[in-house]
This record gives C-alpha cells, sequence and structure tokens, in this order.
C-alpha cells in the first residue's frame, strides 16, 4: 500500500480513509493476506496496521520501527517474514 496523500483543501473529508478502504477490499478480494506500508505511524493504525516487526518483517534500509506496518487481511493464513523487496521501479 503506497502512502496515501490527499489535497489540503479535501483533507478531512474521509478521502484518504476511503481510498485506503477500499484499497484494502480490494487487496482482500484478490486474496492477499499481507499489505505493508511505508508511512506516518499515527495514521494508519486507525485502520489495523501495527509495525511490520512484531511479524518478522523489516525494510531494505534504515528506517524508523513505527513508521514499516503491516497488516493480515485472514488471521488463520500464514505471514511471511524478512526483509521487503521492492519492484525496481522504487529504485531501492
Amino acid at each position: 500500500l503506497a502512502p496515501c496523500a490527499v489535497r489540503p483543501s479535501a483533507q478531512r473529508t474521509g478521502a484518504g480513509s476511503a481510498a485506503i478502504r477500499a484499497a484494502l477490499d480490494a487487496a482482500r478480494s484478490l486474496g492477499e493476506n499481507l499489505v505493508l506500508v511505508l508511512g506516518h505511524p499515527e495514521y494508519y493504525p486507525r485502520f489495523g496496521f501495527t509495525p511490520a516487526s512484531r511479524f518478522g518483517i523489516r525494510a531494505p534500509f534504515d528506517v524508523p520501527d513505527e513508521a514499516m506496518m503491516a497488516m493480515t487481511l485472514d488471521d488463520t493464513r500464514p505471514v511471511p517474514a524478512g526483509t521487503v523487496q521492492y519492484p525496481a521501479a522504487f529504485g531501492v
């Protein structure tokens, strides 16, 4: 899940929350179990995200533990652990 940004004039209208919920619903419908986000640690927990380190997941670069977050969509399925691998387009 890429960080979500909302134009300042549209902030606090629920647009960002709606976008995040729609993305999570889409991930569920595609059968995904794990969603990761590198984002603001005071924003994403409201959707159920927790530090990814709790799942044994880490970023491939230095980042505050609370900023790399994960959320499982199905608690009955196993969660992979390890270092996140970004697609080449991210330049990481």
